[in-house]
């Protein structure tokens, strides 16, 4: 699993912005959506996730596509 990108949304949905993180695997992409309440806040909530995600997916990929909500596109 290798995270690929990191888009921001710039508008707000509520009060909320949202941060998409997507990820490569033989082949299929896989995204984890966070949210958070500044772009910025958003961006490195997407960015600490990913690093976490990608720690624990080399352990446990199935319990780590669950805890972080990653599911494939």
């Amino acid at each position: 699993m290798e995270l690929v990108e990191i888009e921001v949304n710039p508008n707000p949905i509520g009060e909320e912005y949202m941060a998409q993180a997507f990820f490569e695997w033989n082949g299929q992409e896989w995204e984890m959506t966070v949210k958070a309440g500044s772009p910025d806040e958003a961006k490195a909530l997407a960015e600490s996730q990913s690093a976490s995600y990608l720690s624990e997916w080399n352990t446990d990929a199935s319990a780590a596509n669950q805890k972080y909500s990653v599911y494939m596109f």
